[in-house]
């Protein structure tokens, strides 16, 4: 069966709302010739996976795909209780007061719930910079252990998995790239703190990807956000 790719574009073309999620119409069309080669990594949760050779599916895949752009990383709010007794061992192990263990409680839940976003906010960032220089972002969670593509010179793939630490993944997840092309490239060292912006993928390099970009991109994305936030209020 042969990938429509002139159907993909349009159907993403009449998906797409503003004029920055109109220049991803490229990358989902990329991301869905990808799949078409390779349908192994189409993930999908529901009984019927949908494909990528007919409209049907491609209007299911499309609005998957620009609903996770749109989707906000701004860290979110803590919905776990803590568990009181580990303010007990605090208190008696460490001398903490009870006044003490309840602020550190509070800046423990946004700890946590600031680290689970850094990994979204890292591919928004490598996508703000690569998203014009061959590589596409794999966002809307339906490929399997990938984040973005770049089709090669000679028509072959380039997919990478992109993590924000060394060790930010167990052995059966990382079982997953086993007999792949999949490259993974993490940003930073959990051991030392240093980071890893030095060895990025080769096709990666020369775009000025770096750990202060990254940190003004994540300032400038998450005061964007929290205006809109407020706005809305």
């Amino acid at each position: 069966m042969e990938f429509n790719q002139a159907m993909a574009q349009t159907i993403a073309e009449n998906t797409a709302i503003t004029e920055d999620e109109r220049s991803l119409i490229v990358s989902f069309t990329e991301v869905c010739c990808f799949l078409s080669d390779n349908p192994i990594f189409l993930s999908w949760r529901g009984k019927k996976k949908p494909s990528v050779f007919n409209d049907e599916g491609l209007n299911i895949l499309a609005q998957k795909y620009f609903d996770g752009y749109r989707k906000s990383d701004f860290p979110a709010i803590p919905q776990t209780v803590p568990d009181e007794i580990v303010s007990v061992v605090m208190q008696v192990a460490y001398g903490y007061s009870e006044e003490q263990c309840n602020q550190i409680k509070l800046e423990h839940q946004h700890s946590m719930c600031a680290e689970n976003c850094v990994g979204a906010l890292l591919e928004r960032y490598l996508d703000s910079v690569l998203r014009s220089n061959g590589w596409h972002w794999c966002c809307g969670n339906f490929v399997k252990a990938i984040d973005f593509i770049r089709r090669n010179d000679d028509g072959t793939w380039l997919p990478l998995q992109i993590k924000n630490r060394d060790n930010s993944e167990n052995s059966s997840s990382s079982a997953i790239r086993n007999g792949t092309p999949i490259q993974k490239w993490f940003r930073s060292f959990s051991k030392t703190g240093k980071t890893n912006w030095d060895n990025l993928p080769p096709s990666m390099q020369g775009y000025s990807l770096n750990e202060q970009g990254f940190i003004n991109f994540v300032r400038q994305y998450l005061d964007e956000e929290k205006r809109h936030r407020n706005y809305q209020k």
